[in-house]
């Protein structure tokens, strides 16, 4: 959705503009205002008596865009708008007959909350697809973000800016300064710009907009009106440093004392510098050296029994902001593999790849980040330009044999990340054509590390995105992208083996695997076409497919090659409110998968259906059907395994998001009655607006599960004929998040963040495969008998000819995990654009291989376990000239 904040995005998210909404055509909308060039002085206060606003033109003209679309609002809005050679003025009057009852509360800058707000949407390239929006609660609580693409927005973009707002006996005001330095336009004579003003009534949920802007189409950005009036505007220069200082310590609690490389107390410290500098009006450079992430929010802890890596989403600021000109997905839809795109940035300054044995091994947690940039903008007639390159340096570890022999083998080589990005925008934005190129160059040569990394790896991509049709609700999409990759024979072979390729499976005739192959290239597509939205009916068709060689994990996020999807969908929704519901939408989806040989790996379809009550809660669910015939990837690189079907349903409820105490619940379910596997998930969020300034979140979660076909480890006997061990496990994963953001005033707030977390897994029914074609499913696995398994010092030895002697051994893979991740910032903004921070990160783990879950135990070793402390100080001083 647009620019409401998202807690009231929730639950008006199925509301629409009824069939009387004024129209808002292909030309673009009618809705025009001036501004005027300030001839008096304006205090920035949140009173709009200034002399500077006296002369300055007054709209009016509001429509509601929810509940009753295209109507008069219950309370009237009008807004001015004024400039001078450095900045744009906004002043915002919003009427109200109940001031007592005016909704702002005291958060940190950026956070959602339901408030009432005004926010002010500046399309100020005029291309209808790019908008630069600030936005303002009754007690001064700022937001800014970026939108792009006409519909996409982009959080973490932060300009330095200054508001004041006021609430008086008639409603409140807001006041906004908005230096030009924080735009991008090019210099005209006469220019006009789009401009959009929202506003949101909390306790009525009423949102109101100047220009109308239906629910029922996608668009934003190309709803906006036009601002004129804006004479003899020349771009401000724009540059703009940011140096920072850290310092601080670690603190590590019962060490191992024979472990060299343990220490109880270590110092730390770190000097670093961040440059924004407006090359063009339009195009600006940002570069960061040394850079700190010292605030960054721990990871969610998770335990993956896949053979893929987990996702976690980027959280460091520099990669953050200006992120939107850089994203290719090469994914559709929802779920794990939405996440897969050509650019994820945190490869960038990850873990290193190196794992040296040794009796003590003292491992880097990150990979250093010598230096970044990226140049970025939008030039006036059209061209969105990215271009990011980053080094990470050489990383070593410290490895001491038990004998007092130490070593500093490398573990990660220097390297550079590169990344480019172009598109283009015709017909007022509904048809854009890009591409997008991504390399990475690792200077592995002498470092040992040649038969594990790749030296070179490309990936580029096209796309082509059309609108058209009557309100621009029809799209035709298509993307195209290949792969390069590079590096010594080992190197390639394991890329080949991988679980995305499996180029050595034995039991297909389509792949060939090759020991002496250097390099692997692959390609991949999508489209998609159809009314996704606008009116009661949505309906679409789409596909996506990869060649078995595609691989972008150097510097992108992919799980899978070597497939085709084919999809459909329909849609009826209802946007209309009525004395019952706000609004409602049943989905159908069907899909078809294979591989390239081509094989029928499933296929199936889900129902799905949601809605949202007069009363602002909202509930939904769906059942899911998943005609399986094929696993490629159960054995990791061994034959093909058969699958059966399986089925899911979800459900959930989320209560009214205005309430002082809010909440939702999640519940799913899935069986594959074959095998009698099966999960049960829970999870639940409960938000306290404990006072204005002051809101708690408790989100528990439970996932209990039995998997009777669930991968252990691949062996081989003393012949070397290998064993696929497989086991049905029974798992249980529990964990809490909770957070804290007390704010004193918009400038100084503390955060708090934590979670515990267990996860236990028991094995039973120790098997192999065999006749991984059979269609009986007892005849694919063959169980280990009781007398030919034992286990001594966790490790699970088989005797499968009842000789005495093992044929084969593996780690017991019983597993039970602990984890607790927190922590606590302190932040001043004590000037604009500057902030100091007091961090504190605790961690604490523990893990055994009994794999009996047991909360109290469980919850008693993790408070016992050896933890690790950090507290920093940062400060950084913010610099414009």
């Amino acid at each position: 959705m647009m620019f409401a904040p998202r807690s009231l995005v929730a639950a008006l998210a199925f509301a629409s503009v009824s069939a009387i909404a004024p129209a808002v055509s292909a030309q673009g909308p009618t809705v025009h205002s001036a501004a005027r060039r300030l001839d008096g002085p304006i205090t920035i206060d949140g009173h709009l008596d200034d002399v500077g606003w006296a002369d300055v033109p007054i709209a009016h003209g509001f429509v509601q865009r929810f509940p009753d679309a295209g109507k008069a609002p219950e309370h009237d809005t009008s807004f001015r708008v004024a400039y001078d050679d450095h900045a744009l003025y906004v002043a915002i009057r919003l009427d109200d007959d109940q001031p007592d009852k005016i909704r702002g509360l005291l958060t940190r800058r950026d956070q959602n909350s339901a408030s009432d707000w005004a926010m002010v949407g500046i399309d100020s390239y005029h291309d209808r697809r790019t908008a630069f929006v600030f936005g303002v609660n009754p007690v001064n609580v700022q937001r800014d973000m970026i939108l792009f693409d006409d519909s996409q927005q982009d959080e973490s973009w932060d300009a330095v800016w200054s508001s004041a707002s006021a609430i008086d006996a008639h409603g409140w005001s807001a006041e906004l300064r908005i230096p030009l330095s924080q735009l991008r336009f090019a210099s005209q004579d006469r220019a006009e710009w789009g401009f959009q003003i929202q506003r949101v009534v909390a306790r009525t949920g009423e949102e109101s907009v100047w220009s109308p802007w239906p629910r029922s189409v996608p668009q934003i950005v190309s709803s906006f009106g036009t601002l004129g009036g804006l004479d003899g505007l020349a771009p401000a220069r724009r540059l703009e440093v940011l140096p920072y200082a850290t310092g601080g310590g670690e603190f590590s609690e019962d060490v191992d004392d024979a472990d060299p490389f343990a220490h109880t107390a270590r110092a730390r410290g770190n000097l670093g510098l961040d440059v924004r500098y407006g090359l063009t009006s339009a195009i600006t450079l940002a570069a960061t050296i040394n850079p700190d992430f010292g605030q960054v929010e721990a990871d969610p802890s998770q335990v993956n029994l896949s053979a893929n890596e987990l996702f976690f989403p980027e959280k460091r600021p520099f990669f953050l902001e200006g992120n939107d000109i850089f994203r290719y997905s090469i994914a559709q839809g929802d779920g794990g593999d939405a996440t897969e795109s050509l650019f994820y940035s945190r490869r960038i300054g990850a873990a290193p790849h190196g794992d040296p044995d040794g009796a003590y091994v003292d491992l880097p947690s990150s990979t250093a980040i010598y230096g970044a940039a990226k140049v970025s903008g939008k030039t006036q007639n059209g061209w969105s330009i990215g271009v990011l390159d980053a080094v990470t340096g050489e990383e070593r570890a410290r490895v001491d044999d038990g004998n007092g022999v130490r070593t500093r083998p490398i573990v990660e080589p220097l390297t550079n990340y590169a990344v480019g990005r172009l598109k283009k925008d015709f017909r007022e934005g509904r048809t854009s054509v890009g591409g997008a190129l991504t390399a990475v160059h690792r200077a592995v040569g002498g470092t040992g590390l040649e038969s594990e990394l790749r030296d070179q790896a490309y990936a580029a991509g096209t796309q082509i995105e059309n609108r058209f049709g009557p309100d621009n609700v029809w799209q035709a999409n298509l993307r195209i992208a290949g792969s390069w990759v590079h590096g010594s024979p080992d190197a390639i072979a394991d890329t080949q083996t991988s679980i995305r390729h499996l180029y050595q499976r034995p039991d297909q005739d389509q792949l060939h695997y090759d020991p002496t192959r250097t390099s692997l290239s692959g390609a991949a597509a999508m489209y998609e076409l159809g009314k996704f939205s606008g009116g009661h009916w949505g309906y679409g068709i789409g596909g996506d497919t990869r060649t078995p060689g595609f691989e972008v994990n150097d510097l992108g996020y992919q799980r899978n090659a070597n497939y085709a999807v084919q999809w459909g969908f329909l849609q009826y929704r209802a946007d209309e409110p009525t004395d019952h519901l706000l609004g409602w939408n049943v989905n159908l989806n069907l899909f078809g998968f294979s591989d390239l040989s081509p094989q029928l790996i499933g296929a199936g379809g889900n129902v799905n259906a949601n809605a949202t009550l007069a009363s602002h809660w909202s509930l939904g669910g769906g059942v899911n059907i998943d005609g399986n015939r094929w696993d490629p990837h159960a054995l990791r690189g061994g034959a093909n395994l058969r699958d059966n079907p399986q089925g899911n349903l979800w459900l959930f409820v989320a209560t009214d998001p205005r309430k002082a105490v809010a909440g939702n619940l999640n519940v799913n379910a899935s069986r594959k009655p074959v095998n009698d596997t099966w999960s049960y998930g829970i999870n639940a969020g409960v938000t306290i607006q404990a006072r204005s300034n002051l809101d708690l979140f408790v989100g528990p979660m439970l996932n209990i599960s039995e998997d009777d076909s669930q991968y252990i480890d691949e062996v081989a006997d003393a012949a070397g004929a290998p064993h696929y061990i497989f086991g049905r496990i029974h798992q249980v994963v529990t964990g809490l998040t909770m957070r804290a953001n007390w704010t004193f005033t918009p400038r100084l707030s503390l955060q708090a963040y934590a979670m515990p977390f267990v996860a236990a897994g028991a094995y039973s029914k120790l098997k192999e495969a065999a006749d991984t074609h059979a269609r009986a499913y007892d005849q694919r696995f063959s169980e280990f008998g009781a007398g030919q398994v034992s286990t001594m010092d966790d490790v699970v030895s088989v005797d499968r000819n009842g000789d005495g002697v093992a044929d084969f051994a593996f780690d017991k893979p019983d597993f039970d995990v602990r984890q607790l991740n927190s922590t606590l910032v302190l932040r001043w903004e004590y000037r604009p654009g500057s902030a100091a921070f007091l961090i504190w990160s605790h961690s604490r783990d523990d893990s055994t291989t009994d794999g009996q879950f047991r909360l109290g135990t469980d919850l008693g070793a993790l408070g016992t376990a050896p933890g690790e402390h950090v507290v920093m100080i940062k400060v950084n001083y913010w610099i414009g000239l």
